[in-house]
């Protein structure tokens, strides 16, 4: 298996009095706060309020998670095209074939807009990397965003990132974006989405239409992978020296593929997270196609619309099982749950070097059993929306809609109390973990037909974790994570299972960082954003966000260039004890991190130590312990202890 990758504001003032939380009261008409199904909680399925709805368009065409372009079928939809990109190919952009895929919608079911994601790309179109006027000119003149306010456009940052290649596909190779921001358009704070469901003929309404505004969702912003408008050079080497802007192409490795630069230009307009779940509408409960339109008020006379089917119980396969064994149709939600094999010494706890073994029990929102068949469906079944909606990572998430959440996985890593960030991935982690990486559930490769060994096969509910002769004694934790995409709701769960090694006393995390429960809570809790875990886990981030790679962000360089950027988070940025607890772990800058808010601090000094892993300083290693052994970092607010 290759190895992959939110109070009112009188409490909220009297536990942080400098953190404004007027943003973050989303309570419901009733003044009911908390979370249960009454007033929010999307794991609880067909329990809940309200489903959560996820809307994709990639160039036009309305398109599944999963990459797969969405037909009009017989649908009223003179606009909409008659071929889409192909999302598989290398070149989607330009590559067109018939759409096969369906999006469904359960007849006479709540759902509120969570995510709408509308993007433009083109490929190899813009190719003078000193020089992105033509890409700027197709942003604003040419591309399916063009009829809005581009004033004052400018670029925001130029950047390189490093991702580590897959044995046998792909190479080490760097990728170098661009991106620009502060148009006119995105400082618009008061501009609309207005979401209504049309009969077959494209005239009849079906519904009253609801009305979102775009300051009704938790993210949108470049750093957290949501809206960005840039260009980017493709799989490239490093540059050889400030400025350099060539592109520097790989080397052929034998038995490899060659490996060209590519060149990427982009709008994609992304909202995920709604913090107003209460504003609902009702999918009607007349079964058949019918079609979904999505109105902006800043291009108030081209309408995105969603080819959809209105489907009831009836209309569904019982691809899921009850309690009883028996086969029913699955409801909404996900649940991935692990049960573990009894320790061999019978304590309750497990020995170092005793090998123990994970089995999966993935259940949908009401408990059903999803694999009844004891093993997770092959890509192909689920590129096929065969698998009861599961998500597995694709071509389409990676290269073309520039997603890294899809991966299911698990990590088992501990004890808790030495889960503290590895500030240089390079070096020995001060916890041990099942593996340097998360795990994959299924291979990296699953989906990719040219792998057809891969592409058609299962994959194995159960797992083995090989503790070390030397496992320090403690609480250990085993984490699982998977996503799901079924009758438009997109959704990603993690649980965190605990488990004692050594000995039976428990033990905790270090609490070195953490208040993020302060805005983390309710409609904006962290269990409904990114991976579906819970605030209560959040030091166990780092167990796989510690790579030497950039394909996926590293926590503390992810969280603080999130957070710095995003207009939601309105708190001064120089105070680092809203979120640090201690002093110590305010205290490891390094030039991955620091130049997550602060590009230039030292300009082109440290120019070579940017793209190096290795070495001393590194843009991982700690500057601490180098050049500011002496001084803590100038400007900032710093815990006292």
């Amino acid at each position: 298996m290759i190895r992959s990758t939110f109070v009112r504001s009188a409490l909220c003032a009297l536990l942080v009095p400098t953190l404004s939380c007027n943003l973050l009261d989303v309570n419901d008409d009733e003044d009911v706060s908390g979370r249960g199904a009454r007033v929010f909680d999307p794991y609880q399925s067909s329990a809940s309020g309200a489903i959560r709805l996820s809307l994709q368009q990639f160039n036009g065409c309305a398109i599944l998670p999963s990459g797969v372009a969405v037909s009009k079928g017989t649908l009223n939809l003179p606009d909409y095209p008659d071929t889409c990109p192909d999302l598989s190919a290398t070149d989607p952009t330009s590559a067109r074939i018939k759409p096969t895929g369906t999006l469904r919608l359960m007849a006479g079911t709540k759902y509120f807009l969570n995510q709408l994601t509308l993007s433009d790309i083109v490929l190899n179109k813009h190719t003078n990397t000193s020089d992105l006027t033509q890409a700027v000119r197709w942003m604003k003149y040419e591309s399916r965003f063009r009829n809005l306010d581009w004033g004052d456009l400018g670029k925001v940052s130029d950047t390189w990132t490093f991702n580590t290649g897959i044995e046998g596909f792909s190479q080490d190779a760097w990728t170098r974006e661009v991106l620009f921001d502060n148009a006119r358009w995105r400082r618009v704070t008061d501009d609309t989405f207005t979401v209504e469901i049309l009969d077959a003929d494209g005239v009849t309404p079906r519904m009253t239409p609801v009305v979102y505004s775009r300051g009704d969702f938790l993210a949108d912003s470049a750093a957290g992978g949501h809206t960005r408008l840039g260009w980017r050079m493709e799989t490239v080497q490093a540059p050889q020296f400030p400025g350099d802007t060539a592109p520097h192409p790989l080397p052929v490795l034998f038995g490899q593929p060659p490996s060209p630069p590519a060149y990427r230009t982009l709008v994609k307009m992304d909202m995920v997270g709604s913090t107003n779940p209460f504003k609902t509408f009702e999918a009607p409960f007349i079964p058949g196609p019918a079609i979904l339109k999505v109105t902006w008020s800043q291009l108030p006379n081209e309408p995105f619309v969603f080819p959809i089917e209105l489907v009831t119980q009836d209309n569904l396969a019982p691809t899921c099982a009850n309690a009883d064994g028996q086969p029913v149709v699955c409801g909404f939600g996900v649940d991935p749950r692990f049960k573990f094999s009894t320790p061999a010494n019978g304590k309750g706890y497990y020995e170092p070097a005793e090998s123990f073994r994970l089995f999966l029990d993935l259940r949908d929102g009401d408990g059903n059993q999803m694999l009844p068949s004891g093993l997770l469906p092959s890509g192909k079944d689920m590129l096929a929306d065969n698998a009861n909606g599961l998500l597995y990572p694709t071509q389409t998430n990676y290269f073309a809609l520039l997603e890294r959440d899809a991966q299911p996985a698990y990590m088992v890593a501990g004890p808790l109390q030495n889960l503290r960030v590895r500030s240089d991935p390079q070096l020995k982690a001060p916890y041990w973990s099942a593996d340097a990486e998360s795990i994959g559930l299924v291979d990296d490769l699953a989906t990719l037909s040219a792998f057809p060994g891969v592409y058609a096969s299962t994959w194995t509910t159960r797992y083995t974790v090989d503790l070390p002769k030397d496992a320090e004694a403690g609480t250990y934790v085993a984490m699982v994570k998977s996503h799901r995409y079924f009758l438009g709701e997109r959704v990603a769960k993690m649980n965190a299972y605990f488990f004692q090694v050594g000995q039976a006393e428990p033990t905790t995390y270090p609490s070195s960082v953490g208040n993020c429960q302060l805005c983390h809570r309710g409609v904006l809790s962290l269990d409904n954003l990114r991976h579906g875990m819970g605030v209560d886990h959040v030091e166990a981030c780092k167990t796989c966000h510690q790579r030497d790679s950039d394909f996926v962000a590293r926590i503390q360089q992810v969280i603080h260039s999130v957070h710095n950027t995003s207009p939601r988070y309105t708190q001064n940025k120089t105070d680092c004890t809203v979120c640090h607890l201690t002093r110590e772990s305010a205290l490891r800058p390094s030039i991955n991190v620091c130049a997550s808010c602060h590009p230039s601090v030292h300009g082109d000094e440290y120019f070579s130590e940017q793209f190096s892993a290795k070495g001393d300083p590194n843009r991982f290693g700690n500057c601490a312990q180098t050049c500011h052994a002496q001084s803590t970092p100038r400007g900032h607010i710093l815990p006292e202890n």
